[in-house]
């Protein structure tokens, strides 16, 4: 039985309790003033938040937009995100897809048993790709960031939100996580961003407290 076999049922809990969960809604957000911004511009029309969560406003005249939430576990990201997202929940772990398809979302919710370094989706599926506090679980990190470009849309968003490893905190997680036998393939961002770099990205990040940070890269071409 797997690390997250064991802790699907209590994970949700624990993002709480931890307080990691402020940092969902950090990170849910800049998704939504990356769609108001997408949605005034293309429109001509100035959205607020409010209307952007309006059931009659985002039916009516906000089309769906597409959001693949990689390594997203149970899906808890989706309670901080727009309500006019279409969301898929990749992630190898059918306990933690099972415990999400439990839930009840405000949006369109599909949950996809999948691996990151293969994903099973077409060419430029994605206006957003999430990776959440889960990037340093991947065995082969290169390319999985090589599939998430591949099925992002050229002028779509990715966003990763991992730990830094120099942070006495990080250390600990690496410690007990190599105990469970996971990759602990944890990166600073300028190292994040320098693999990234070999693609035509434009990339920043922003450290939310002295182990978190948020990288964000828009993809301009493929």
């Amino acid at each position: 039985m797997d690390l997250f076999t064991l802790a699907a049922p209590i994970f949700d809990l624990a993002m709480r309790i931890s307080g990691h969960d402020k940092v969902l809604v950090e990170l849910g957000n800049r998704i939504k003033k990356a769609e108001l911004k997408r949605y005034s511009e293309g429109s001509g029309n100035n959205f607020n938040l409010e209307q952007l969560e309006s059931k009659k406003v985002a039916k009516d005249s906000i089309p769906e937009t597409e959001l693949l939430d990689l390594g997203g576990g149970t899906g808890e990201l989706a309670r901080y995100l727009p309500r006019n997202l279409k969301i898929t929940v990749a992630d190898p772990s059918q306990a933690m897809l099972k415990q999400g398809r439990e839930k009840v979302f405000k949006q369109q919710v599909k949950h996809v048993l999948a691996d990151g370094a293969d994903l099973p989706f077409a060419d430029h599926s994605f206006d957003y790709l999430t990776i959440s506090d889960a990037l340093h679980h991947f065995r082969d990190v290169e390319t999985a960031l090589d599939e998430a470009l591949r099925v992002l849309k050229p002028g779509g968003k990715l966003y990763i939100l991992e730990f830094d490893p120099r942070t006495i905190f990080t250390r600990v997680i690496i410690f007990f996580e190599k105990l469970a036998g996971e990759p602990v393939n944890f990166f600073q961002p300028e190292k994040l961003t320098e693999i990234l770099g070999e693609n035509e990205l434009k990339i920043e990040h922003e450290y939310l407290n002295k182990s978190l940070y948020i990288l964000s890269a828009e993809k301009t071409h493929r």
